[in-house]
């Protein structure tokens, strides 16, 4: 199903123009002068054929205008598409997608409430869940599952999310290994890897190491996906005061640095190669040495990081519905509505993590269920108010005057339902009203929302010929 990108009316800015272009600067001076490490050979014969140099113990210094040129080369707009063919996520601008985080080891159980390890069997049907979702626009691998062989797990992993939604999918991958099995995987659904590479219905999701610092795994794929004609999002994930400065503007500088590191190496291997810019940037809890995830900062940083992104004309890479809470309890209602705000009116285009408690350990269907309305509300407010002779209503106040009603008018009856917001699960109605409907709390409703989308919907199915092909790369794959 083919929806149309929400786009801001509100917007919200963190950095001004003189603070961008101070930290463009000083992400350029890190690049040039401190360099990054790449550990692959060919990763650093890439950056030296291209004019790089060598500081020693494979740190790469990357000079500014070999940014400034992959900058300039790096495609402004990146258009993942379900499986029916659909443009559903357009990565431009301050255009907003929205989908849930990958790779929790745990999950909240549904019937005991108490985190345990993923299995298939809940990627699965988590996957599912955000299939039936309105305001979920892709769906990563919600969990690390512990029931399939490990080195090959993320694989696994990416077809059982593919299997039960229709919607992108965005995921991580081992190596470069698993990385190309999981491409096989998309291909054998698209009809072929042109038809695949055509209309993506995948993008890959990879990491620098802070401090500044590329990993064998982190530079393969950011070639390969170049050469496979694959979106690849590049995040760094710095953590103020252990990887990265402990000012908000320092880890900026290094976030920034980072991820055009990668891009440089991409659009290197290949001019045009579709890529998302980002990151997650934490501040470390020197009380508790723990990586809050719903915190005011990080969301305050992540929205500084998408203000550069809009500078570069790059996709970014966002980050909401996420809370340290562990339960779906008000903390995380509270955190999950800034979050989700902030990343609307920011402009972030892929936003992810959506689900995330416990710092990103456990994730929750009932987390994305609370998210999707929340995801709804930010929309509602973000839209902003329309300002036209229709919506003036100065004709309609003259007619009612001062003794006339407007419930009985034309006017409201077209009017009404354009400018309320009508929520799924929040409860509107009066304490009566509420008792008659059984008192139910918000996290009974959300159980009671997720009983009912497991029980009763449907993702499209696979093509039998595709499924086979799919069960061949899983065996190839394990062995």
């Amino acid at each position: 199903m083919s929806t149309k990108p929400f786009e801001p009316a509100v917007r919200l800015q963190v950095l001004n123009e003189e603070s961008i272009q101070k930290i463009h600067n000083a992400a350029l001076e890190v690049l040039e002068r401190t360099g990054i490490a790449i550990n692959t050979e060919e990763g650093r014969q890439i950056l030296l054929d291209a004019g790089c140099r060598l500081k020693g113990n494979n740190v790469i210094q990357i000079p500014a205008k070999l940014v400034e040129k992959a900058i300039k080369s790096a495609p402004s707009s990146v258009v993942l598409y379900d499986r029916l063919g659909d443009e559903r996520c357009v990565l431009e601008g301050w255009k907003t997608s929205f989908g849930t985080g990958s790779d929790c080891p745990f999950i909240l159980d549904r019937q005991t409430q108490q985190k345990r390890e993923c299995t298939y069997d809940d990627v699965a049907k988590g996957a599912l869940v955000c299939d039936a979702l309105e305001n979920f626009d892709f769906v990563m691998p919600v969990g690390i599952i512990s029931d399939r062989p490990t080195h090959v797990a993320d694989v696994y992993e990416v077809e059982a999310t593919m299997s039960n939604t229709v919607k992108p999918v965005v995921f991580t991958a081992h190596n470069k290994k698993t990385f190309q099995a999981s491409i096989d995987l998309a291909a054998a659904v698209a009809g072929g890897l042109d038809k695949l590479q055509e209309k993506p219905t995948i993008c890959l999701y990879a990491e620098p190491t802070s401090p500044l610092r590329h990993m064998p795994q982190a530079t393969d794929k950011l070639i390969h996906a170049a050469r496979m004609r694959i979106p690849i999002i590049f995040t760094p994930c710095p953590l103020g005061g252990a990887t990265a400065p402990a000012t908000g503007a320092g880890i900026l500088v290094q976030a920034t640095a980072e991820s055009l590191s990668g891009l440089v190496i991409n659009q290197l291997v290949r001019a045009g190669s579709p890529f998302v810019f980002g990151g997650v940037l934490y501040m470390l809890d020197m009380s508790t040495t723990i990586s809050p995830y719903g915190s005011p900062e990080l969301h305050q940083l992540c929205a500084a990081l998408t203000d550069m992104a809009h500078y570069y004309k790059l996709p970014m890479f966002g980050t909401c519905g996420c809370s340290d809470a562990k339960r779906v309890d008000a903390q995380a209602g509270m955190e999950v509505g800034f979050s989700t705000l902030m990343a609307t009116l920011n402009g972030q285009n892929l936003i992810h993590d959506i689900g995330f408690l416990e710092s990103a350990l456990i994730t929750s269907y009932e987390m994305y269920i609370l998210t999707d309305e929340a995801i709804g509300m930010a929309k509602h407010i973000a839209g902003g108010v329309a300002v036209n002779r229709d919506t003036l209503a100065v004709e309609v106040i003259d007619a009612v005057g001062q003794t006339g009603d407007y419930l009985t008018e034309d006017h409201t009856l077209k009017f009404f339902r354009k400018e309320l917001y009508f929520p799924r699960i929040i409860d509107r109605t009066n304490y009566a009203g509420w008792e008659k409907l059984g008192s139910k709390t918000m996290d009974v409703k959300l159980q009671e929302k997720t009983d009912e989308i497991l029980a009763t919907h449907k993702a499209e199915s696979i093509a039998p010929a595709a499924v086979k092909q799919i069960e061949q790369i899983l065996k190839d794959i394990q062995r």
